[in-house]
């Protein structure tokens, strides 16, 4: 993102969260006006007609095992955040956050380049967005690991191989450990 910041790569993968890593950036030349958006296009029939990929892999939960009254207090604080001005201000203003939730006005939509960016995609007539929702994904320490094969692999130190290995592996890891084991 620094690299991106700097104007010395042209683009980068990364979600509509990366404009406070761009503009925060010391030496940043990249200007509001000066940054877009791209489906990432795969070469499928219906890339003509394909947007942005939009969505989360977080959700809210509650514990079962807490308190009654600090379960209650936890849905109020989301109801509160998502409800409220001051806590819808909190989620578009200072978080930067595009809610799905129709509690949000028009006028209280982010105001960074990439949240617009995305809600002008996700408008865009004859044009759907991909959904982007997982209700299980596997920890930090996977998406790490098979990332080191992935780059390994890319940079011809390794084989395919041992990208299908450590992805194998690994999933057999974060298996084990969410059924404890």
């Amino acid at each position: 993102m620094a690299e991106f910041a700097l104007g010395q790569c042209a683009m980068v993968q990364n979600g509509n969260w990366g404009w406070g890593q761009i503009s925060g950036v010391d030496g940043n030349v990249v200007k509001e006006d000066q940054i877009k958006m791209l489906p990432i296009y795969t070469g499928s029939a219906n890339d003509s007609s394909r947007g942005l990929c939009v969505g989360t892999e977080n959700f809210f939960a509650v514990n079962k095992n807490a308190s009654a009254e600090d379960q209650q207090a936890s849905i109020d604080f989301i109801t509160w955040l998502f409800t409220s001005d001051t806590g819808k201000g909190y989620v578009s203003g200072d978080l930067g956050f595009i809610a799905p939730f129709n509690t949000f006005e028009d006028d209280e939509k982010p105001a960074d380049p990439l949240a617009k960016e995305v809600m002008n995609w996700m408008s865009k007539d004859g044009v759907t967005s991909v959904p982007w929702a997982f209700t299980a994904f596997p920890s930090e320490n996977f998406k790490k690991a098979v990332g080191s094969a992935l780059l390994e692999y890319v940079n011809g130190n390794a084989d395919w191989n041992s990208v299908v290995t450590a992805t194998k592996e690994n999933w057999a890891s974060e298996y084990a450990s969410a059924n404890g084991q």
